[in-house]
């Protein structure tokens, strides 16, 4: 039996008032009625800097610092230099943690029991922190972290990002990520249909909520443009070409060989289109081959990864999201802050994000030809691509304001810790 835990005892919600400065619910945290702070355990691993990662580093950046105190506690490969995620946090002046992944690089031999070793470093961390309550972040701090948690007593929240399953390892750790979540106290899950997902995995829906993330809006888009189209002068795009995104991991479940397969039919119709692909994997080395191979390595620019996103995108005409799986991507949400008009697949979240034709375009996944149709459609119909542009940006504004979205994470803190303190009354 786990050993309870004090802490879920100390805290009982007081009071509720809305806060208009914040933009959020303001719930009063009371330890024998007088106020006081929730200590939070943070646990993911950042070893891309992909959209998980940037929905971590927003709500860290916009959490209530004054109410919650939050430690990253981060699984990292101790082999290579801080990555993006940590010099970020260190730009925030937050302390961290880290629990290595692995003793040596996968080249080097395989370490056959990092699980357990990794769930002995959590659990000996949370023991000592005297934390209140842990948050887990994708499979990996699910695995270790969710049990640890439990162990002490601890209450638990986990946010689900989805499942991808393109390697054998990948679908191992998926299976024991769906048993690890039957375990946590709630889960926030980033789409409805990640929630439909975790239902059909056994997992009860009574303790899933979907918050979809949510990014900050475009502050000068002016001046940002200027700036962006001087950086795309240096890879050979003009101000003539009609600039066609793309941001993402380049692995096969984000589907960048078929916005590449698009190209041809582009290509023959003579439009000035330049690709800009943004992001680095395992697939790039066969994606620009794939571009050769197609004639249209002359209109593709590979930029590679890049950690100030928003330097780049005011430069894009056109968002591709060509994706075979999503949540709810944020490169969607920040090119749509952006006033970007996307051609997206309706996978996952994003018809929840996108009504086709009003604020964007859907197209089925895995279907060249109609990325090729909605681009050409767009180039031809400048009057469409503004108003979807307007309605993006109207779309963000009114839906994915990210006070609102940090304000809704902690109410599921409060609410978990709340549940859990009237099971042990």
């Amino acid at each position: 039996m786990p050993k309870k835990n004090a802490g879920a005892d100390r805290y009982a919600v007081n009071t509720t008032s809305q806060s208009a400065a914040a933009g959020r619910d303001h719930v009063t945290l009371t330890r024998g009625g007088v106020p006081s702070v929730l200590k939070i355990a943070y646990l993911l691993t950042p070893i891309d800097f992909g959209g998980s990662e940037r929905v971590s580093l927003n709500f860290l950046q916009n959490v209530d610092r004054d109410r919650f105190d939050i430690l990253p506690i981060l699984l990292v490969r101790p082999w290579e230099a801080k990555n993006v995620f940590i010099r970020e946090l260190e730009k925030e002046n937050y302390p961290y943690r880290t629990i290595p992944v692995a003793v040596r690089p996968p080249s080097e031999g395989k370490e056959y029991f990092r699980v357990l070793r990794c769930h002995r470093v959590a659990h000996t961390m949370l023991k000592d922190g005297s934390f209140d309550l842990v948050h887990t972040h994708g499979y990996f701090a699910d695995i270790i972290g969710i049990p640890a948690a439990r162990r002490l007593g601890l209450p638990v929240i986990s946010t689900c990002h989805g499942f991808i399953s393109t390697d054998r390892n990948l679908k191992v750790y998926n299976l024991l990520d769906r048993i690890a979540l039957r375990f946590s106290d709630r889960i926030i899950a980033v789409s409805g249909d990640i929630k439909k997902n975790l239902v059909n995995n056994g997992i009860d829906e009574r303790r899933i909520d979907v918050i979809q993330n949510a990014v900050r809006p475009d502050a000068d888009p002016l001046a940002a443009e200027k700036n962006a189209r001087e950086k795309l002068s240096g890879y050979g795009i003009s101000r003539d070409d009609l600039v066609l995104g793309c941001v993402g991991r380049l692995s096969e479940e984000k589907g960048v060989r078929h916005l590449i397969e698009a190209l041809e039919g582009i290509n023959a119709s003579g439009v000035p289109v330049k690709a800009l692909i943004i992001g680095d994997g395992p697939q790039r080395k066969e994606l620009e081959d794939l571009a050769k191979a197609r004639g249209v390595d002359d209109m593709v620019v590979f930029a590679g990864f890049q950690s100030e996103i928003d330097d780049w995108l005011p430069a894009i005409d056109i968002f591709a999201l060509p994706s075979l799986t999503e949540g709810t991507p944020m490169s969607l949400l920040e090119a749509m802050a952006h006033g970007i008009p996307a051609v997206a697949s309706g996978v996952g979240g994003v018809p929840q994000v996108i009504e086709s034709g009003k604020n964007g375009i859907l197209v089925t996944p895995e279907r060249p030809d109609e990325i090729k149709d909605a681009v050409l459609l767009l180039y031809r119909d400048p009057s469409l691509r503004e108003s979807l542009s307007e309605a993006a940006r109207k779309t963000i504004s009114l839906k994915y304001d990210i006070r609102e979205w940090s304000g809704k994470i902690e109410a599921q803190y409060l609410k978990t810790l709340e549940g859990r303190r009237t099971k042990t009354r």
